[in-house]
């Protein structure tokens, strides 16, 4: 039996964008992404986390990194009594330099990849849930996998059936007002 979830997006999301977000010392929490989180674990939601890293393929950091980053997120959210379901990354990208991660990839936002394993592996109904991010490829892979659309940040996504929102805190009461139960 499938359910709805939640899929976000990480930089720019959860933590702030910098650009490259490949060790602990560059996390930094935006501002009620912890409580948000809280909030839609409370309900029951599961949430996963889908994100691009091509600094893997940009020689900019290796995978060991982003898993670093991703426990480290973890462990601040258990702080905080909030948890991520499951973490899932693209290190590729066609424009790589490192020559294993130097290519396309159906894991690379707006592809599909990343949110169908999420559906696979939480048993997620993709046509109920929800992608939220702050980017054209977040609401590309919402549009790519049938499910709503959330874009995060000071303007407005002036595209049919994408809500927006400045911040992942003014969203998340929005999710739970509409997800199907």
């Amino acid at each position: 039996m499938s359910r709805p979830g939640v899929l976000l997006d990480r930089d720019g999301t959860i933590i702030a964008d910098y650009g490259y977000v490949g060790s602990v010392d560059r996390v930094e929490f935006i501002d009620g992404a912890i409580e948000a989180i809280a909030a839609l674990n409370r309900a029951r939601l599961p949430v996963a986390v889908v994100t691009n890293q091509a600094g893997v393929a940009r020689g900019l950091y290796g995978i060991e990194d982003v898993s670093r980053v991703h426990q480290y997120i973890a462990d601040r959210l258990a702080e905080h009594g909030a948890h991520i379901d499951l973490f899932l990354s693209c290190p590729y990208h066609p424009e790589g330099v490192v020559e294993a991660f130097a290519r396309t990839s159906e894991d690379r936002k707006p592809r599909p990849g990343m949110a169908k394993a999420a559906a696979a592996a939480l048993e997620l109904d993709l046509t109920a849930s929800w992608v939220v991010g702050d980017r054209p490829e977040d609401v590309g892979l919402a549009e790519a996998v049938g499910a709503s659309a959330i874009y995060l940040g000071p303007d407005s996504c002036d595209r049919p059936g994408v809500w927006s929102f400045p911040s992942l805190a003014a969203a998340a009461p929005f999710v739970l007002e509409r997800i199907a139960r």
